[in-house]
């Protein structure tokens, strides 16, 4: 029996528009060790959670004072946040930018989401079974939706603003 794996990675269709118009190149995490990656989705059950969904997620300024005041854990990560927008600037590169994100965004919550997922998050969600072809290409790794493809799960959807909620809800515990 094959463990179910959830993987925050995989870029079989572009993000919507209002989002980052984001490539293959952007998914660090399958990109960084493209046969490692290639291995691991062809010989396991894997849920993709690809950046096309990732990227609809964020952490906001506004919520830096919650975060602050909710102890040690949301101080910490306010702090980083702050220094993280302070080196990134995604409020000028794409708050700024990309109509579907709000304008104060400091991060996208690309591994918070894939570990809410992973946990039973569903709220907003939609997963469905792709089948996918995966080629090494010029040292990328590309997913192709193909019918002889190997069906994998996907997360084609989700609500990014209700996520975000629901996210620093957990975090500073309302």
């Amino acid at each position: 029996m094959q463990a179910r794996l959830f993987l925050m990675g995989g870029y079989v269709y572009p993000p919507r528009p209002g989002y980052p118009n984001w490539g293959n190149e952007m998914d660090f995490n399958v990109q960084v060790d493209v046969r490692s990656a290639k291995h691991v989705i062809q010989n396991s059950k894997p849920t993709l959670i690809p950046l096309a969904v990732t990227v609809e997620t964020s952490l906001r300024r506004a919520c830096l004072d919650d975060l602050r005041m909710s102890g040690a854990l949301g101080h910490l990560i306010a702090q980083q946040a702050e220094a993280f927008a302070a080196d990134e600037k995604i409020e000028m590169r794409y708050g700024e930018t990309c109509e579907g994100l709000p304008r104060d965004i400091i991060n996208f919550q690309h591994d918070p989401l894939a570990c809410a997922i992973a946990l039973g998050w569903d709220e907003g969600t939609e997963i469905k079974e792709i089948p996918l072809l995966l080629k090494e290409k010029d040292g990328w790794l590309t997913e192709r939706i193909h019918p002889s493809g190997k069906p994998i799960r996907i997360v084609t959807k989700v609500d990014g603003s209700r996520f975000s909620e629901f996210w620093i809800n957990t975090i500073v515990n309302r």
